[in-house]
């Protein structure tokens, strides 16, 4: 989890796993030494298998305009096992973004008045590409095709899904999520071998 000093305004990194689950966390800021409240760690829903892609777990943020494809795409990614917050404009999800780590998040071109994935897309280029390389960021948009990997590379996402297929957005899913952590896999493997991680 990712939180911020409100004295100093230090960006911290904390282990998800020394977040205590059933209570709020006091620490002291290394750099001024004022008090830090971390609340309580939310729970992971269990995996739960869909028949392509494999099991997950974590967080996920969908932003989503429409109201029926927010609900569906909300589903989906809940049945894939991850806890997911829904959010409707650009700044509430870059503030959730300040404190957690999502992956995935999902964002249509319809997104808080037709801002679609700008703003998101902005905040995670000026992230550590650490905790960049942990979100899948997927756009559902009606100006490219499924699959169109130049447009997702030229529009620094990691997938894009036509709108007319997002009814078939469970099909897909799975394998970008997939595909996503396992080159980020061999990737993190590949710096820790040539010694640069």
């Amino acid at each position: 989890m990712r939180v911020v000093c409100d004295n100093c305004k230090a960006k911290l990194t904390v282990p998800d796993n020394k977040i205590p689950k059933d209570k709020e966390l006091i620490v002291s800021c290394p750099k001024c030494r004022g008090k830090i409240a971390i609340p309580v760690a939310k729970q992971s829903k269990p995996n739960l298998d869909l028949s392509k892609g494999g099991n997950f777990n974590g967080l996920a943020l969908v932003c989503i305009g429409d109201n029926n494809l927010q609900k569906s795409v909300h589903s989906i990614v809940q049945r894939m096992g991850f806890e997911t917050e829904v959010e409707t404009t650009t700044g509430k999800a870059l503030k959730k973004l300040e404190y957690h780590i999502y992956s995935p998040i999902i964002v249509d071109d319809a997104f808080d008045n037709n801002m679609g994935a700008a703003g998101i897309v902005e905040k995670l280029n000026s992230m550590d590409m650490s905790f960049r390389r942990q979100i899948c960021l997927v756009v559902i948009s009606s100006r490219f095709k499924t699959n169109d990997h130049m447009s997702a590379l030229h529009s620094s996402v990691n997938s894009i899904i036509n709108r007319g297929n997002a009814e078939h957005l469970e099909k897909f899913l799975p394998g970008i999520i997939k595909e996503h952590k396992e080159f980020y896999t061999v990737y993190n493997a590949s710096l820790k071998l040539i010694g640069t991680m």
